[in-house]
């Protein structure tokens, strides 16, 4: 998976996952926990897929194109 999809993914369940919390404030306890897992579960493609192609290491919040750590070239596109 690439870093760019990884990221999408990481948020696109972030996202998810607070708009099934907050529905659970309305509508139940157990739906706020669903997402609540939803969200955490965003944490999965962040720590396995966000690394630098080159050096392996985490990239964090850095999504420019140029890693911090090495100064590789982080590929975007696919």
């Amino acid at each position: 998976m690439k870093v760019r999809d990884a990221q999408k993914l990481r948020d696109f369940l972030l996202i998810i996952g607070f708009v099934i919390m907050l529905s659970g404030c309305i509508w139940g306890e157990t739906l706020f926990k669903i997402g609540a897992v939803v969200s955490l579960s965003c944490f999965i493609p962040h720590f396995l897929y966000n690394k630098c192609p080159h050096c392996k290491k985490q990239l964090g919040r850095n999504e420019g194109e140029f890693c911090q750590h090495c100064g590789g070239k982080i590929s975007y596109s696919h």
